[in-house]
């Protein structure tokens, strides 16, 4: 879990969100508990948020709070990208350094994800500042959009890793 790994590498703040779902937030807060240490605990708030959905209490509070959006495994809905290139936008700071971070599988497809690269995330005033693929062992390659879809078990292996700004 991306924000577990965040606070315990030193993130003065962190924000936990899923769908608002009384047993996923519970799984959510199960996780924090057992891999944040007490110390840390403080640091690390848990909070549902519905993508798209920037009436909530804590969607209006929180607008334009976070420097760093960390995105992991949210690819795998096309019908949700849309929503989802929304809240990143939404909470995102609007500072220059401000960035959101995504890692993805390819195990839904590679259209899929050159889809929200190409066209969603820049209808939300978003834009790639930095894209690669990487395997399970740790090796690069460049990001190519239109590259052929792999046999499933070698396609499975593969992430696309992105760093996303505010359009200038």
């Amino acid at each position: 879990m991306a924000g577990v790994v965040a606070a315990r590498a030193g993130a003065a703040q962190v924000v936990l969100s899923d769908y608002p779902a009384a047993e996923i937030l519970a799984v959510l807060w199960r996780n924090v508990e057992r891999n944040v240490p007490a110390a840390l605990g403080a640091r690390v708030a848990v909070e549902p948020h519905l993508w798209g959905d920037m009436t909530t209490p804590f969607a209006v509070a929180r607008a334009g709070t976070f420097s760093r959006v960390l995105a992991a495994d949210t690819l795998w809905l096309a019908s949700q990208h849309r929503s989802l290139a929304c809240s990143m936008a939404h909470f995102l700071t609007p500072g220059a350094d401000a960035r959101v971070f995504v890692v993805a599988g390819f195990h839904t497809g590679r259209a899929k994800l050159a889809h929200f690269f190409r066209e969603v995330i820049g209808e939300e005033g978003l834009a790639v500042d930095d894209i690669f693929e990487m395997d399970v062992d740790g090796r690069r390659r460049e990001w190519d959009p239109d590259a052929a879809e792999e046999p499933i078990g070698e396609r499975n292996k593969w992430l696309v890793v992105a760093r996303l700004k505010r359009i200038s």
